[in-house]
C-alpha cells in the first residue's frame, strides 16, 4: 500500500477551501417574493388573469421583496393557531425605529394586509426584508398598484 504525503501548502489550500465552502453555506439568502402587479379596473381581462399568488413564508432564510412604495402585503395565516411574522425596520432619518411589525401576531385562520407605501424606516437599498415567520403556514403575497 502506497502512502500519500501532502505538502504543507496542499494542506493549507485544502483547509482554506473547506472553510470557504462552510462559510458560503452559513450565509443564507432570503427568498425573493414575486410581486403581483394589479390590473386596473378599466382593463379587459381574461379568466385567471386576476389571480394572486400566495407563497409560503420561508422559515429558514426569510423573505424579501423589491419596494417601489406601491406595494400592499397580504399575510394569510392558514393555520388554526396564531403565528408571528417580522418585517425588519431600519432607522429613519430622524433616529427612530418603528418596531410595530416585529413579531407581529397573525390570528388563526385570518388574512391581514398592510400598505407599504412609506419606505422610510423600512427599506434598505430597494428591498424590504421579512426575516422571520414562525410557520410556513403563513402565506404572503405582494401586490403592486399602478
Amino acid at each position: 500500500m502506497e502512502k500519500h504525503s501532502h505538502s504543507p501548502l496542499q494542506k493549507i489550500i485544502g483547509t482554506g477551501l473547506l472553510v470557504m465552502l462552510l462559510s458560503i453555506a452559513a450565509f443564507a439568502v432570503p427568498t425573493l417574493l414575486t410581486t403581483n402587479v394589479l390590473i386596473q379596473n378599466n382593463a379587459i381581462v381574461t379568466a385567471g388573469q386576476l389571480s394572486v399568488t400566495l407563497t409560503a413564508c420561508d422559515t429558514v432564510n426569510g423573505n424579501t421583496f423589491t419596494s417601489t412604495g406601491r406595494e400592499v402585503l397580504i399575510l394569510q395565516n392558514t393555520d388554526t393557531s396564531p403565528h408571528n411574522i417580522t418585517i425588519t425596520p431600519v432607522a429613519d432619518p430622524y433616529g427612530g425605529t418603528n418596531t410595530s411589525l416585529t413579531a407581529y401576531s397573525l390570528p388563526a385562520s385570518t388574512t391581514s394586509a398592510i400598505q407599504m407605501k412609506y419606505q422610510i424606516g423600512w427599506i434598505s437599498g430597494s428591498v424590504i426584508t421579512i426575516p422571520a415567520c414562525s410557520s410556513a403556514l403563513i402565506k404572503i403575497a405582494v401586490l403592486q398598484t399602478n
